[in-house]
């Protein structure tokens, strides 16, 4: 197993345990915003352990702010965007040849139920996954014979550091971090396009019935 992170604490910790339980695991830190890093990762990632069977694009951001609080704040949407979506093409595009070459491979995006609904507030986070999204779909079209798969996870919320700072998510339903876990794990068996919450997909299908039902939904979503 490969683990990337900027931080390397945890995942040494996590390295340590699966090598307790018979498993091997390598800790590689980068700096996903930085393309030089992620470039540098690539070369190293292929040269010690080859090439890549499964890629999960994990790292995140999230900023939950009114447009009207961003006017002078431009950071608000460069930073998802430059996490969220460029780090992640960024990645994918340096493993991606040797899938095709091996005609084997599976990209795992961990994208959110936001890029269904596309909550009020959320205007930086919900589109960079809904970009990531985009990309993935067209280019999962050019791969389609080469035996790579992409999959969009569309997770609700997780109990994290990530979503303390909003009160309100502390009264709502949140999947541990355990149970997210085992999305992923699952989605790594299945191979599936799509994995996606049953409110996400019943916010969808309202939104293609009526746009105006769709914002009536956002207007009111957490």
């Amino acid at each position: 197993m490969l683990l990337v992170a900027r931080s390397v604490e945890p995942l040494e910790e996590l390295a340590t345990e699966i090598a307790s339980q018979g498993g091997d695991a390598v800790v590689f830190p980068c700096d996903l915003t930085d393309f030089d890093e992620i470039d540098d990762l690539v070369v190293k990632v292929l040269d010690r352990v080859g090439p890549v069977d499964i890629l999960v694009n994990n790292a995140g951001m999230s900023i939950r702010r009114k447009v009207r609080h961003s006017i002078d704040r431009f950071q608000d949407f460069e930073r998802p965007m430059q996490l969220n979506y460029f780090a992640a093409v960024r990645l994918t595009m340096g493993l991606l040849p040797t899938m095709v070459e091996r005609e084997s491979g599976h990209v795992i995006n961990i994208s959110s139920w936001a890029a269904l609904v596309r909550p009020a507030r959320f205007a930086g986070y919900s589109a960079s996954k809904a970009a990531l999204e985009t990309w993935s779909d067209c280019v999962q079209a050019e791969v389609l014979d080469d035996g790579v798969v992409f999959t969009n996870i569309h997770m609700p919320l997780v109990r994290t550091p990530m979503i303390t700072p909003t009160k309100l998510y502390r009264r709502m339903p949140a999947l541990s971090v355990d149970q997210a876990a085992e999305v992923v794990c699952d989605a790594t068996i299945t191979r599936s396009r799509r994995v996606t919450p049953l409110f996400g997909a019943w916010a969808r299908s309202a939104e293609n019935l009526s746009p105006a039902l769709g914002d009536a939904i956002r207007k009111n979503a957490p």
